[in-house]
């Protein structure tokens, strides 16, 4: 039995020094983040980042400063049988249908009406929504140069950098977007400590605005450069911008890269679901809110132009459903905020995954989500 508890001992010491070993390896390299990457994900039996790895990273508040809940309809609604099946199938976490500026339904499976789900890529729609209103501001302009904020921008074409190609995803940018490689640039953005070194790493090496790429790296270059044109945070802007006068009812709070660092603004943007669908309905509102105009109506017209993609357009995925012709906001793992502005209703889902896409560009959800909103709204 002693001989049995040296051999444990020398066990457990061997691991340790190969867990310290391995550790220095990864720092020196500049692989530092899989640490970080492995404990909120493969420790947790996942492969990829989560709607819930909020408590993995530093955050920055962004208060609710005037509250003001949504009154629920009067009318009675339940779900047909199929939408059921669906949420199901796809691990919704939340649900939520908005119509004629009231709560028709709400669904929460798995979490709370009070529970702040990762938003993923609606964020860099809600950049662009902020871009907006810099532009009203007089803070910035769309044909603005970006190096005149951040000349750490670099590359063969990083001078014809504009803030117009940040938001359509014509920037040039060298970038490849994978989610499921530990070692991939999205990867180490996500996890590293230094998302501005690593982006700053990255160069424009096509000339901006003649071709679509969609690119994570693009949109935190987008991010950094409005933060620096408001002198504030992200997040300050954005509570100050549209938290505050959109009345979200709760605070929310956006991933930092470490402790007082930059919010992760392509991404990361954590909120309820009551207050994700307001920024579907200041869409459906074409910028007023409550006779008060946030963003002038004009930029709504802008994306389903589809001047650069067929399918996306100033940080909107476009999708045609005739009657319809949407444009949405869309996170990797089927979290939706689809305004339908001919039903004066907007659909927030939130949760795990989403279906496959059949046309290589849509979740298969969304066709499924518009054919229900055209039949039950």
């Amino acid at each position: 039995m002693r001989e049995f508890g040296k051999w444990a001992i020398r066990l457990g010491l061997g691991f340790l020094v190969f867990i310290i070993a391995l550790s220095g390896i990864l720092w020196v390299t500049g692989n530092g983040y899989l640490l970080k990457g492995v404990r909120a994900t493969y420790l947790r039996g996942e492969t990829s980042a989560t709607f819930d790895d909020k408590t993995y990273f530093h955050q920055r508040d962004i208060r609710a400063i005037n509250p003001q809940p949504l009154p629920f309809s009067k009318r009675s609604f339940s779900l047909p049988e199929r939408m059921q099946k669906l949420l199901d199938e796809t691990e919704t976490t939340a649900f939520l249908i908005v119509q004629n500026d009231s709560i028709l339904f709400e669904y929460y499976p798995e979490t709370s009406v009070d529970f702040r789900s990762n938003s993923f890529s609606m964020a860099k729609t809600v950049l662009t929504l902020l871009a907006q209103i810099g532009t009203q501001d007089g803070v910035i302009e769309w044909n603005q140069g970006i190096r005149t904020l951040l000349p750490e921008v670099t590359g063969p074409y990083a001078k014809q950098l504009q803030f117009w190609h940040l938001s359509t995803m014509t920037a040039g940018l060298d970038w490849q977007e994978k989610y499921k490689s530990p070692f991939s640039i999205t990867a180490k953005a996500y996890y590293g400590n230094d998302v501005r070194s690593t982006i700053f790493g990255q160069q424009i090496i096509e000339k901006p605005g003649e071709r679509y790429e969609y690119s994570s790296g693009v949109s935190q270059i987008f991010g950094l450069a409005l933060a620096k044109a408001y002198g504030k945070s992200l997040a300050e802007v954005l509570e100050e911008k549209l938290w505050g006068p959109l009345g979200m009812e709760y605070d929310a709070s956006w991933h930092l890269d470490k402790e007082d660092g930059d919010e992760l603004a392509y991404c990361c943007l954590n909120a309820v679901a009551r207050d994700f669908v307001k920024l579907g309905m200041l869409v459906n509102n074409k910028g007023k809110w409550k006779g008060r105009t946030i963003i002038a109506s004009g930029f709504f017209d802008m994306p389903l132009k589809r001047t650069w993609d067929q399918n996306y357009g100033w940080s909107f995925w476009l999708k045609q459903h005739p009657p319809f012709d949407i444009m949405y906001f869309r996170g990797v793992w089927g979290q939706f905020i689809v305004p339908i502005p001919e039903k004066n209703a907007v659909i927030v889902r939130l949760g795990k995954k989403h279906l496959e896409k059949s046309d290589d560009v849509h979740p298969d959800d969304i066709e499924k989500y518009l054919k229900f909103a055209l039949e039950y709204l």
